[in-house]
């Protein structure tokens, strides 16, 4: 209920122009990441492929992308890359997830 009222107030409130503002910063912020991930990964790190698919979903905490490369490659070689950072990636939204609040009092 309390997500429903304030779903309402916000709908109330956003105007053109912040609704703009917030496309475009979930945009970068969802898209970004992965792509400077792969740059890295690939061009850097020389890992491979497959295993570097498994890691960005995991890194991602979804399983869907994965089990798509896996598919797609027709090999088990993207879950190689998956649990780490999928294991990390908890840990730092928790943790960071924590901080936030923590500094937003």
């Amino acid at each position: 209920m309390v997500g429903i009222h304030a779903g309402t107030a916000l709908a109330t409130q956003l105007t053109a122009e912040l609704a703009t503002e917030i496309l475009i910063a979930g945009f970068v912020v969802a898209t970004l990441p992965p792509l400077a991930a792969w740059a890295i990964g690939i061009h850097l790190l020389k890992v491979n492929p497959a295993v570097l698919q498994g890691a960005l979903a995991g890194a991602r905490c979804h399983p869907g992308a994965a089990l798509e490369s896996v598919r797609e490659t027709g090999s088990n070689v993207p879950w190689i890359g998956f649990p780490v950072a999928y294991a990390v990636s908890g840990l730092l939204l928790t943790a960071f997830g924590y901080l936030a609040m923590v500094f937003s009092k």
